[in-house]
């Protein structure tokens, strides 16, 4: 036998159907926020991007090597600049505990390759205190940059005043290619908190 339901108990019900999809789009944010780096399906795709030097570098899977690819162009007046300046700090602390290019490498790579010409990059990387140890500075033509920022998930658009705008992700890519971490750029990166997780996957073998 069906029971009544009263008007409060059916005001009750109203109030949770309405709410309900605000609970469920709250549940899928927050699996997102707490276990989002383990969700990540993005690689590092295995082609050949060019050096400042103009020898070929192969982006292919290198084992027992964990590589953490930044995306920028050289014109960009605040994060691009601001990320790369953390990752130099970020750098100095990894060759401390002899890490930096002996199993942690970073890799640079330009969205602007019309003009951020192997010369322009080399006065980025001079400018903001890049050390060359462990640390690749890469471009490739229109092709290849637009095959690494969708395999990435990373999106770049041009403006009309000529700057780019894009998200704003770092990618920690393991021996197979696979990304295993996403952090942010500019002030969204945090050079000690993804320093302790590198030392953390080291740890556990990665």
């Amino acid at each position: 036998m069906n029971m009544p339901v009263t008007p409060v108990a059916a005001l009750r019900l109203r109030r949770l159907l309405l709410f309900l999809p605000v609970l469920v789009l709250a549940a899928l944010v927050a699996s997102w926020f707490w276990g989002g780096s383990k969700n990540i399906t993005a690689t590092l795709p295995s082609i050949s991007l060019e050096t400042l030097d103009g020898d070929a570098y192969s982006l292919s899977p290198k084992p027992g090597s964990l590589r953490l690819v930044e995306l920028i162009y050289t014109r960009c007046p605040d994060v691009c600049p601001t990320t790369t300046v953390k990752m130099v700090q970020l750098q100095k602390r990894l060759k401390e505990v002899n890490l930096m290019g002996n199993g942690i490498e970073f890799l640079t790579v330009s969205i602007d390759p019309q003009n951020d010409t192997p010369d322009v990059l080399r006065k980025y990387a001079n400018q903001l205190g890049i050390d060359a140890q462990g640390w690749s500075m890469l471009r490739g033509d229109d092709r290849s940059i637009q095959t690494v920022t969708s395999s990435l998930g990373f999106i770049a658009s041009k403006t009309e005043d000529g700057f780019i705008t894009h998200t704003t992700s770092t990618y920690l890519v393991n021996e197979n290619n696979e990304v295993i971490r996403k952090f942010g750029m500019g002030d969204d990166f945090d050079p000690e908190q993804i320093y302790q997780q590198l030392m953390n996957l080291k740890k556990e073998g990665l």
